[in-house]
């Protein structure tokens, strides 16, 4: 795997030396695994996460002077004893941070030993740990818990501005704005978190819209999660089982979990009305404290964290939990030997819950046959302090805590994984960190997922598990135990630490396609189809969605416009190019800029959240700040391509286009104005369309295509103005996101997906965080279950396509498709066709007819999708054993034809000519120069 660098350590210093009668700026770069991006960039490698570490040095060098060879932990702030308030949670790594020698932040790799009671005044001792290169840090601190007056953390959102805010040319409106729909204030969250701009569209945010996040799914996989009058549900949902439906003839199916609730954790404190409060969040985690009233003690406080195989619980009495079994069930209970209990009182730090033959789906068959039902045995383990006293009664564990105040609840397969989850039952996951960094020359995506963990107990395991997803541990070289378990995401498989890495490589992407050379190519029938996309799309008419009041569907005209000026570009058809531009710049400049009360189309900075919307709410993207980056990045993807063909846009414009960026692709972490990555589950591996994820299957995405387009419109955005930091968050997104799609919307491997579901699809249509579905929100049409995921028609698509083996699975993926049509396309033929294309250009030639997608949904489309299909037959395949070395304002892509020739496309947006570099395993193969402004197709 790859290590992080010193860079030019050795040069800086000789530099140095060799100096004499002036003063040197030493610049070390350095990695800091706690941030995501940086403004200086090395033109070889860098990273997302390079800090830039300048001091001012005398002419003479001391001779005394020495700079470690190796990097050391040079100090540790926040470790020293406190007090806390008796009733209130305390966060053991809240205000803590460690940094290196050479200006590294190590705070992710803080790890805490001890406990504090909270609900018990005494004095309590925590043992904080670093390992660090070759250097160790430990401290021991101690916490006291007293009866003092308790003060809250304060914190709230920065005042916001009132009113019209002028940017360039543009404007936007925030403040006071009662014309429009606007989403309820997020609740139900501490008040220190308000400093950062708050999180939405995750896997937890329903937590943020209602109180007990209104009792919908948090999916943590392999568990389940929800808040309940009766406590927190716990809830092992195995993989599920397949539910076929025949609406309106067509087949659609689920697999998903059957709708049973196993478990409840509660404190009898807690009264009928209780509600949650968001205490933390990170990454992959959120602590969420159960209360009877928003000042009141913190009863009882939950730790999720995604892919832990345990939820973790600490209590204010450790003499009031419960812990509920659905009564539907029979209930065994054993002891940590495997014994079963036959008494109805148990001592000891652990207890097994068997659920006896629960019911956990039917065996069903098309087209919607409901079959006999299916039971399995359910094992759930109990960890807690010594001396713990459970006390049975039928389906009800009361506990007694001994020898401290906490709890995790793991699933386990069977009773011999006893020992394992016990023994590891007691780190807790406290905050997860997942950065990224970037080779340029190799143009590798490295992510970091480290965890700082704290240890309830010194003679357990202080190593923490975590269930590794698929489009994880396919990716990374981490050593994995022979644990595992069956979800609706496939197999989980488990793994023993706080740190693993994964390895992605970025193939480039493009705009469009280059002007195409193969025979069946007609500049003339080009012509006249964009003379028919110029016609149709006019300033007063609404065919082609470009007057549409939507924002979703009038972004979605602009696509086709912006490919229209690179093809008539490329075709020197400059009437052509300039009328798409001005175009362009109608549409753009309209929701860029507010112009007053009347206006129809501008755009709204909410304060409350950090977020950016729009004046109009269709698909609820004010409402609940759904579908961010699938509308955002239609408007960017034509800013980009727009900027390239008139810089008056990019200069009296650019500043709105960030703002609407930076609401979906910002890429720091813990800022006030804008949330990090907001769509994005850096867990997970792909966006969530849902502002708030209010459903009791968890957050859905339905359109992944969409979801690329919107990596690939920010990343050529950045490209347009040469943003490093941008650029690699876009790259970071699009890699992980197609990653994670082709595990778990194509299941490319045929690992993941139920066989009953597998065996009659290729496609998932909505993936949920507890389930998948073989169906869209708006229709059964295999066509649009498809092709919801190959929309917009781009270049970028070809990345389903890199190598032999994905060529392979993505022609079955279409040849699936097109036998539930029974070989007939019927709808959404430009969309059909550039997929067709991908895989067999010449069958996509062949059946190319331009009247179909006149007459079809999509007639803007045609001339797009004609080039697009003709530039693949003249391209050949993705070649992704040759690549680009990533170059700050420039990106490429290779394909090979049919006699073995390589090719690049190249897009230069930039004023400059630019040398870039291809390599391939051996090295590097050529070295070119690219004209300033120009998108041109070069021989390798």
């Amino acid at each position: 795997m790859k290590k992080i660098m010193i860079l030019g350590l050795m040069i800086v210093l000789m530099f140095m030396v060799s100096c004499t009668n002036s003063t040197v700026i030493t610049t070390i770069f350095t990695t800091l695994e706690n941030t995501t991006s940086a403004d200086t960039t090395s033109l070889t490698t860098n990273t997302s996460t390079t800090e830039v570490i300048t001091t001012t040095q005398p002419t003479t060098i001391d001779s005394t002077t020495a700079i470690p060879e190796t990097d050391t932990i040079s100090s540790v702030l926040g470790v020293d004893n406190k007090t806390n308030v008796v009733g209130h949670y305390f966060d053991p790594l809240y205000g803590v941070s460690a940094v290196s020698e050479f200006g590294k932040d190590l705070t992710a790799l803080i790890n805490v030993e001890g406990y504090v009671d909270f609900g018990t005044i005494g004095e309590y001792q925590l043992t904080y740990k670093i390992e660090y290169e070759e250097d160790f840090y430990s401290e021991t601190i101690t916490v006291t818990v007293n009866d003092d007056l308790y003060v809250p953390l304060e914190g709230s959102r920065p005042i916001g501005l009132n009113g019209v805010i002028s940017m360039g040319d543009g404007s936007y409106m925030t403040g006071t704005d009662s014309s429009i729909a606007h989403p309820i204030n997020p609740g139900y969250i501490r008040e220190h978190l308000l400093n950062s701009a708050i999180p939405s569209s995750g896997w937890w945010t329903t937590l943020l819209a209602q109180n007990n996040g209104g009792g919908n799914g948090i999916y943590t996989n392999p568990l389940r999660a929800a808040f309940y009058n009766e406590g927190l549900e716990i809830t092992n949902p195995l993989d599920g089982f397949v539910q076929y439906w025949n609406p309106e003839g067509y087949q659609t199916i689920a697999q998903f979990p059957i709708a049973l609730k196993d478990s409840y954790l509660r404190s009898t404190e807690l009264n009928s009305t209780y509600i949650t409060e968001v205490l933390d969040y990170s990454d992959s985690m959120v602590k969420v404290a159960m209360k009877n009233s928003i000042q009141g003690e913190d009863e009882l406080v939950v730790t999720l964290v995604q892919g832990s195989p345990y939820i973790f619980a600490e209590t204010n009495n450790k003499n009031a939990l419960t812990y509920t079994m659905d009564f539907g069930v029979l209930i065994e209970y054993y002891n940590l030997d495997g014994e079963k209990i036959t008494t109805n009182n148990h001592n000891g730090d652990g207890i097994i819950v068997k659920m006896v033959q629960r019911h956990s789906g039917y065996d069903n068959s098309p087209p919607a046959n409901v079959g006999q039902p299916e039971y399995t045995d359910k094992y759930y383990l109990l960890n807690t302090p010594s001396n713990t006293n459970f006390t049975i009664s039928n389906n009800v564990l009361s506990l007694n805590l001994g020898d401290g105040n906490f709890i995790s609840i793991a699933a386990i397969n069977n009773l011999s994984e006893i020992d394992f989850y016990h023994q590891h039952g007691y780190t807790m996951i406290s905050i997860s960190s997942i950065d990224y960094e970037i080779d340029y020359l190799s143009s590798m995506v490295y992510t970091d997922y480290n965890f700082n963990t704290q240890s309830f107990r010194n003679d357990m395991s202080s190593q923490s598990l975590l269930a590794l997803m698929p489009h994880h541990y396919k990716y990374s070289d981490i050593a994995l135990t022979e644990y595992s378990y069956r979800t609706v995401r496939g197999t989980l498989k488990v793994m023993e630490g706080n740190y693993f890495q994964t390895e992605l490589m970025f193939n480039g992407l493009l705009p469009g396609f280059t002007l195409p050379v193969n025979e069946n190519f007609s500049s003339v029938d080009t012509v006249a189809y964009l003379e028919s996309l110029d016609a149709e799309t006019s300033y007063t008419d609404m065919e082609n969605f470009f007057n549409d009041g939507g924002p979703y569907w009038n972004s979605k005209a602009l696509y086709p416009l912006a490919q229209g000026i690179i093809i008539a570009d490329q075709l020197q058809e400059e009437t052509l190019k300039f009328s798409f531009i001005g175009k362009l710049n109608y549409i753009l400049t309209d929701w860029f800029t507010y112009d007053g009360p009347s206006d129809e189309r501008y755009l709204y900075y909410n304060n409350s959240w950090g977020s950016v919307y729009y004046s109009n709410d269709d698909f609820a993207t004010a409402s609940t700040l759904s579908d961010h980056s699938f509308t955002h990045g239609y408007l960017i993807y034509a800013a980009a391509v727009l900027a390239m063909y008139d810089r008056s846009f990019k200069e009296d414009y650019g500043l709105m286009v960030e703002l609407l960026l930076d609401d979906y692709m910002y890429p720091e972490k813990d800022d006030a104005e804008f949330a990090y990555l907001r769509n994005f589950d850096p867990w997970a591996g792909h966006t969530w369309a849902h502002g708030f994820g209010t459903f009791a299957e968890g957050n859905n995405l339905e359109s992944t295509s969409e979801a690329l387009n919107s990596w690939n419109a920010g990343y050529l955005w950045a490209l347009a103005m040469n943003d490093s930091s941008r650029m690699e968050a876009a790259i970071y997104g699009f890699v992980t996101e197609i990653s994670a799609i082709k595990e778990y919307w194509f299941d490319y491997d045929e690992e993941n997906w139920d066989p009953k579901f597998g065996d009659y699809t290729d496609v998932a249509g909505m993936v949920w965080g507890g389930k998948h579905d073989y169906a869209t929100w708006f229709g059964a049409n295999p066509t649009f279950i498809y092709g919801i995921q190959w929309l917009p028609s781009g270049e970028y698509l070809t990345n389903y396509a890199l190598n032999e083996e994905d060529y392979q699975k993505f022609s079955s993926i279409y040849a699936t498709y097109l036998q539930a049509k029974s070989g007939e396309i019927d709808t959404w033929f430009s969309n059909m066709w550039t997929i067709q294309a991908i895989i067999n250009p010449d069958v996509a030639i062949s059946e190319f007819d331009a009247n179909l997608i006149l007459n079809d949904d999509y007639p803007a489309e045609l001339a797009g999708a004609y080039w697009m299909i003709n530039a693949l037959d003249s391209l050949g395949r993705r070649n992704s054993s040759i690549w680009m070395g990533v170059e700050l304002g420039v990106s490429s892509s290779i394909y090979q034809d049919e006699l073995g020739n390589d090719y690049a496309m190249v897009w230069n947006p930039t004023n400059s000519d630019v040398d870039i570099e291809f390599y391939n395993a051996n090295g590097l193969i050529i070295s070119i120069t690219v004209p300033a402004n120009s998108f041109t197709k070069v021989v390798i």
